[in-house]
């Protein structure tokens, strides 16, 4: 399509047609035919050399935590038998025009790439796209615009702390060995039985009163404790968290699910809105993260997850909102087991009923808007069984 000097040039061109009509001035017949052959003539270049330049986006990564940063890579090439034109690329960013390349000529099959970041300020997911091409005439009489590569986006997951897992409880019986490769004998903490050495095995765990009865290398093997399960139980509604707190909850979560899978435990969340997800591997544990990423407030006042917080095999933590109900529901009459934490997340200016409930203060923490999860973590699992101060 023509731009504005291309415009202009078809009003002159037209005008001095018309004038060469009324006036019956031969030259200006001659200037009209230039200004719009000439317009005509960069229509037809933008429109032949419109899918010159090949371009192609990858994103690395393209799953990330809040406060990481992902690379645009832009790759140009050039497929044709002859040089590409000067060319402007135009990529968005959450809708909103991001990088903004002018590429010069390339030869016969040339490649060049370009790249951008972009900072995963907030969890979600950040669409990329459209990516667009402009093709200009050397005149710059004429344009044309097309999109280059197809639209994507970044996955932005929770942020989160490192933090120490919930202890498991007392007496509970593992149910999910670690059998990643290279594990038996090397991390274990109890003697299991012994075997011959095989290239690469720890020279510290050579069993040398063996060795020296068998004229070989013997080396002891140890057992590997199993671990359990872990619960997370999210509170998802409205009503009782701001979307600030909110946020600070789903990283709260994140933090507790990325300790326990760690130490690898079998994960399972559970959110106020009926949500309930497991994970036994990687690929399990990212849908749950996935699932993190974009989880959204409810408008209800209702939890159906007060009967169920957990078998007493497994470690739980409740991540709630200031909901004076839900912390009346976990008092002395639905008394919670010793393997149960509690994180209440309370608004600027809320005033929770925490500190008056009847509930062991060892396994309950009321955070405000400028508390420290790590913190107040580590006193509420490193306390078990002492009396503990208020954490507020």
């Amino acid at each position: 399509m023509p731009t504005r000097s291309g415009v202009a040039t078809l009003a002159i061109g037209v005008l001095a047609l018309v004038s060469g009509r009324v006036f019956g001035i031969f030259e200006l017949y001659i200037v009209a035919g230039v200004l719009l052959a000439l317009v005509a003539c960069a229509m037809a270049w933008v429109t032949l050399n419109r899918r010159s330049l090949d371009v192609s986006r990858s994103v690395a990564p393209a799953r990330l935590h809040v406060g990481s940063t992902s690379v645009i890579t832009l790759l140009l090439e050039n497929r044709r038998m002859l040089p590409t034109p000067v060319a402007q690329v135009t990529d968005e960013v959450g809708g909103e025009p991001r990088a903004d390349a002018h590429v010069p000529p390339l030869g016969r099959n040339k490649v060049t790439r370009a790249s951008y970041r972009v900072l995963a300020e907030r969890r979600g997911r950040i669409p990329l796209g459209p990516m667009r091409t402009r093709v200009t005439d050397p005149f710059a009489l004429a344009t044309t615009v097309r999109s280059s590569a197809p639209d994507t986006s970044v996955l932005v997951l929770p942020r989160y702390d490192r933090i120490a897992p919930p202890p498991q409880p007392s007496g509970a019986v593992g149910v999910r060995p670690d059998r990643a490769p290279g594990r038996i004998g090397q991390h274990g903490e109890e003697f299991s039985s012994l075997r011959s050495y095989v290239q690469g095995d720890d020279l510290r765990k050579v069993h040398w009163p063996s060795t020296a009865r068998v004229d070989e290398l013997v080396v002891r093997t140890e057992h590997v404790p199993e671990h359990g399960d872990s619960l997370v139980v999210l509170d998802v509604r409205s009503l009782f968290a701001a979307p600030d707190t909110f946020e600070r909850m789903v990283s709260a979560a994140t933090s507790v699910l990325m300790a326990c899978f760690e130490r690898g435990d079998r994960l399972r969340l559970k959110t106020t809105a009926g949500t309930d997800m497991t994970a036994d591997d990687r690929s399990g544990f990212d849908r749950i993260l996935d699932f993190l990423a974009l989880v959204e407030q409810v408008r209800t006042d209702t939890a159906e997850i007060a009967s169920d917080r957990g078998r007493s095999t497994e470690s739980a933590v409740l991540v709630i909102g200031s909901s004076d109900a839900f912390v009346d529901a976990l008092g002395p009459q639905n008394a919670l087991p010793d393997s149960t934490f509690v994180l209440q997340f309370v608004d600027v200016g809320a005033r929770s009923t925490a500190s008056n409930a009847a509930l062991p203060s060892r396994r309950m923490a009321v955070l405000g808007p400028d508390d420290e999860l790590p913190l107040y973590w580590s006193a509420l699992i490193g306390v078990r069984g002492r009396p503990r101060t208020d954490v507020r």
